[in-house]
């Protein structure tokens, strides 16, 4: 077998493999994704205070607003997001930054656990269609995508982490006073 032959059937080989390997790494990020929701679901999802001698700062879900600042995934820019790479986050549930030239323009929540999560949140401002982009905020997002690099904030994957998932949200629109009043209309 000549060398030319050889190196043809490992490519063809590689690119047969090219969806198992990407669907491995998925489900590892699912898995991982669940370790983190698993150390979530063990803290209340309440507001609380802590009295310790370190910090008098408020809690939400258990974490304070800088401890949850920490725990940001940078996920890439909003036009690279595919439905296939975002798969992993179907079911779970919390907060997108969006930042521009190191600026945050933008901070929402992705709380439909049942119907996509983050996945259909975020594919809302790029997909063909613009139901999802009938807001303001929808349309500056689809309209500066290819400049907007899109971070998540996993919460949780259930009713139960909805309302830490609102708070959270107020607190890290107070947080970043460069997020633009025109983007961040929070209704409720």
């Amino acid at each position: 077998m000549s060398l030319k032959n050889m190196l043809g059937k490992l490519a063809k080989k590689a690119i047969e493999e090219a969806p198992n390997l990407i669907a491995k790494a998925a489900a590892n990020a699912a898995a991982e994704a669940s370790k983190r929701q698993a150390e979530l679901d063990r803290r209340s999802p309440s507001v609380e205070r802590s009295y310790s001698n370190t910090s008098s700062e408020p809690k939400i879900g258990g974490f304070t607003v800088n401890q949850w600042d920490k725990r940001w995934v940078r996920l890439g820019k909003l036009e690279n997001l595919t439905i296939e790479n975002l798969k992993p986050y179907n079911k779970s549930i919390g907060l997108y930054k969006a930042t521009e030239n190191g600026t945050v323009k933008y901070i929402g929540r992705a709380i439909e656990y049942n119907n996509g999560g983050f996945r259909k949140r975020l594919r809302d401002y790029v997909r063909p269609s613009d139901s999802g982009r009938k807001h303001q905020s929808g349309q500056s997002m689809n309209s500066n995508a290819e400049n907007l690099v899109i971070s998540i904030l996993i919460v949780g994957n259930s009713a139960a982490q909805v309302e830490t998932v609102k708070q959270l949200e107020k607190a890290m629109i107070q947080r970043y006073g460069s997020v633009s009043e025109i983007w961040n209309v929070q209704r409720n």
